[in-house]
């Protein structure tokens, strides 16, 4: 699961950090989901890996139509299906149960005993939280996260990529 804060960072890294090492705390990453990778190397643009900046935005400030990658995206990446897998198994748009985490857009109901690891109010939010969210569940020892992904385009995609990719294990 990718770091969004110097703990994270510090705690991924901490076998290989030396006593002189310093990770400098800028506070928690204000986007969440990575860059958006975008092959330009043939003649019509395609994402490889959707992120925060989408589509339309890139198409709107310089009138070039984006298409989504029709070939495989290894070449970008964060593009293996495991990348951002967290220890806890993923399940998605299923119903939590008791002892499970569960990361859901504010207003959907917690089912009783489930632990609610976040409650982002817009995609924005949702974006900035995944990763912290699905390292709390890993902190907290919880064998199962289920995630409700957001739904549209824009932002949403680059959302549910990463969910998707983090339920692959």
């Amino acid at each position: 699961v990718s770091p969004t804060t110097a703990q994270a960072v510090s705690a991924e890294l901490e076998e290989y950090l030396q006593p002189e090492d310093q990770i400098l705390d800028g506070g928690s990453s204000l986007v969440g989901v990575e860059s958006t990778i975008i092959d330009c190397s043939k003649e019509n643009p395609s994402i490889l890996r959707p992120g925060a900046v989408t589509a339309e935005m890139v198409e709107q400030s310089t009138g070039i139509i984006i298409l989504e990658a029709q070939e495989p995206r290894v070449r970008a990446s964060g593009s293996h299906k495991q990348h951002y897998s967290p220890k806890a198994r993923v399940l998605i748009g299923k119903e939590a149960q008791s002892g499970d985490g569960l990361i859901a857009m504010e207003g959907v109901l917690t089912p009783d005993g489930a632990n609610r690891l976040a409650s982002p109010k817009n995609n924005e939010e949702y974006a900035r939280i995944l990763y912290s969210a699905l390292r709390q569940g890993d902190d907290a020892g919880l064998a199962r996260i289920y995630i409700d992904p957001p739904k549209g385009l824009g932002l949403a995609v680059a959302i549910r990529d990463r969910i998707t990719r983090a339920s692959s294990s």
